[in-house]
């Protein structure tokens, strides 16, 4: 009779266990919580809204100045030249990077740079600058391109100014083996537009997704650089600009791209201090 007890109830066990519902709670699966989405950064201290909003309307403002003032310059042709160098003798190094790199086919060189960086740079750029937020409203859309296009309008003025003053002459006019025009573009090698032009198109739009949190930033960052130092190799081969050139206008370009945006949206501060002034902020 005992065997009979203890075999009953063994099977009650048994069938206890089978029941999930009879499960002791500590066995009990939980469902895990599930995870948020990422949040996207916003500007701090937006020009777009609140007592900053009237900034919008100042950056517009220069952005089409400088832009009308660039413009006037290639309808009239009234860009400033100098007949003359003052900085005629390139460096050693400059020498020897010439030799080096220098095309053939110059032409050619110089007609992919100027693709590069008037056409594919500001399209890959802006392009992804705009795709990165799909539900961007019209004056989002503004204020995300308006420190892309006033960095470019401020490093181009600055870049014409920049040509005129230092005048140095162009590597082919140095080696030319024949008689130049005087008044053609021989005397502003340094530093290069081309080049500027690219790295700030990339910076302004990179430091422009890093503030808003949007997923393009790493791929506007790689395809940019990429696109400016082909930019900048080119310039050499054609035979249009020394290294050093090509190197201080990406500088100034990658310099500029950080600097604008930050300014436009007060994050950095220009202050007097003895003997001058300071700029202040946080990168």
């Amino acid at each position: 009779m005992k065997y009979l007890v203890a075999a009953a109830l063994c099977l009650q066990l048994a069938t206890a266990g089978a029941d999930p519902a009879l499960k002791p709670a500590t066995t009990a699966e939980t469902t895990p919580a599930p995870v948020p989405a990422p949040v996207k950064k916003e500007l701090s201290g937006p020009w777009y809204r609140g007592r900053y909003g009237r900034n919008r309307i100042i950056n517009l403002s220069v952005t089409g100045a400088l832009g009308l003032y660039l413009l006037s310059g290639v309808v009239f042709n009234t860009s400033l030249v100098a007949t003359s160098c003052r900085w005629c003798d390139p460096p050693d190094f400059d020498r020897a990077a010439r030799h080096a790199l220098l095309w053939q086919n110059t032409g050619l060189a110089d007609s992919l740079s100027s693709y590069d960086a008037y056409v594919l740079a500001p399209v890959v750029g802006l392009s992804l600058l705009i795709l990165s937020d799909g539900d961007a409203s019209a004056s989002r859309l503004i204020d995300d391109v308006l420190p892309v296009a006033e960095t470019v309008a401020i490093v181009q003025v600055a870049t014409q100014l920049g040509k005129y003053v230092i005048a140095r002459q162009r590597p082919y006019a140095h080696y030319a083996t024949t008689a130049l025009d005087p008044n053609a573009d021989n005397n502003s090698s340094f530093w290069s537009g081309h080049s500027v032009i690219g790295f700030a198109i990339t910076s302004a739009a990179g430091t422009v997704c890093h503030f808003r949190g949007y997923w393009t930033e790493p791929y506007v960052w790689g395809a940019g650089i990429a696109l400016s130092l082909s930019t900048e190799y080119l310039r050499v081969a054609a035979d249009k600009h020394y290294l050093s050139d090509v190197i201080g206008g990406g500088l100034i370009g990658l310099g500029a791209g950080l600097l604008v945006p930050r300014l436009m949206q007060r994050e950095i501060k220009i202050v007097p201090v003895q003997n001058g002034v300071g700029v202040t902020g946080h990168f």
